[in-house]
């Protein structure tokens, strides 16, 4: 679970979803992504360096270079996880049929409390 918070942490940026993305087309060193975003290297070395420890990049010594990789088993492991909590197949996030079951489910708990799940949006 450790490893999954990690990597949910590390998504939670948008630069950081950023590099992903251009690093997702194009093998690319910290430089050149420095440049694409227009941000400073350093930077970069700060995004680069939550997603390595989040093991969702992997970077390869090319030269004097180093390139980074997505390591896929990572993303493979958070959308099984999302998928698992879920109960989703892989074209539908959350079908109607379940939302309006916890949209029941939420307003039996909330009696309790005197709060309704309907009027915060649920």
């Amino acid at each position: 679970m450790e490893e999954l918070v990690k990597v949910f942490k590390a998504l939670s940026d948008e630069t950081r979803l950023k590099i992903l993305l251009i690093i997702s087309k194009r093998t690319i060193c910290q430089k050149g992504i420095s440049k694409h975003l227009g941000i400073s290297d350093s930077a970069v070395s700060q995004h680069i360096k939550v997603l390595k420890e989040a093991n969702i990049v992997t970077g390869i010594k090319e030269g004097y270079s180093v390139i980074y990789v997505i390591n896929e088993e990572s993303f493979n492991e958070a959308r099984l996880f999302l998928k698992m909590i879920n109960k989703i197949d892989d074209d539908t996030f959350i079908k109607k049929e379940n939302l309006e079951q916890i949209r029941l489910n939420s307003c039996a708990n909330c009696k309790l409390h005197k709060k309704c799940c309907k009027n915060r949006g649920i």
